[in-house]
């Protein structure tokens, strides 16, 4: 006879309900995804007279459309954003490499400053900011998104990049000393090497955040031309939304790619860097 350990037994049961419930829950959270392509494909009148259904027919000149209106503000927007994610990364890694290796007078006051900046809402900081760009002559120009974006980011990043180069063996920095590198040099071959699983999580976070910006855009740029793509999707929203809801919803998962993308190929590193700044901190 095999004898059974009651206690094991509801152990797993109970796991077994828990794994059950989290598949359903998963599962309800593809719901929204699958409607919007299913929506994307159809005509209007489909939408709205069977919302539910399945096409009958699956437009494809819906998607066509839809990348002809979005194409250019998702190439301006990805351009945007790589210059603004290079300047955070440049800023958050030499940053933390003069927090986390040198002693100076007013380091550790400068490093809180930093830190209650992170408590600030940054909706507190529109209006300031507004007028520095009305200040500095930027407004309506590429230049009034990248530099708010690269000193919001570099916050987080000097952080995180800080916290990652004194959790280093100092030893490393020394023997390179020795061997007359100087500071470039040793964040270059010793600190910015052993940091990549940190500088990539910083650099999707990033990615991310700014991708899905909204209200800052809208308040400094002015010319469609140079709008990111969750601004222009507003736009486009309205003046489809009574007669061509389809290409609406194509231009929702047009506009998502990128970030599906980044998600696919990323997802790894991403999660190597909350490991490791989880071990390190």
């Amino acid at each position: 006879m095999i004898k059974i350990n009651k206690k094991k037994l509801r152990e797993f049961r109970f796991q077994t309900i828990i794994e059950i419930v989290l598949l359903i829950f998963l599962l309800l959270s593809f719901v929204p995804i699958l409607l919007t392509l299913f929506l994307s494909t159809k005509t209007n009148w489909e939408i709205y007279n069977d919302f539910f259904g399945m096409p009958k027919k699956i437009i494809w000149s819906n998607y066509i459309l839809g990348f002809d209106y979005l194409s250019g503000n998702m190439f301006n927007t990805l351009m945007m954003i790589a210059v603004a994610v290079i300047g955070v990364l440049v800023i958050s890694t030499m940053s933390g490499f003069v927090f986390g290796t040198k002693k100076f007078l007013g380091k550790d006051f400068l490093y809180m400053a930093i830190l209650v900046l992170m408590m600030v809402p940054g909706s507190l900081s529109l209006a300031a900011n507004y007028n520095l760009i009305i200040e500095y002559g930027m407004l309506n120009t590429r230049w009034a998104v990248i530099f708010p974006w690269i000193a919001g980011g570099s916050v987080m990043g000097t952080i995180l990049c800080r916290n990652a180069i004194e959790a280093l063996p100092s030893d490393l920095f020394e023997a390179a000393k020795m061997e007359g590198c100087g500071d470039l040099l040793m964040l270059r071959y010793v600190g910015v090497p052993l940091i990549k699983p940190i500088l990539s999580t910083v650099a999707i976070m990033k990615v991310v955040d700014y991708y899905n910006d909204y209200i800052w855009p809208m308040m400094v740029i002015e010319s469609n031309d140079k709008q990111l793509v969750t601004v222009v999707l507003k736009v486009f929203t309205s003046t489809n939304a009574s007669s061509g809801m389809g290409i609406v919803y194509a231009g929702y998962i047009i506009a998502s790619i990128p970030l599906l993308i980044l998600f696919c190929f990323t997802s790894r590193l991403y999660m190597e860097g909350l490991t490791a700044g989880a071990i390190k901190g």
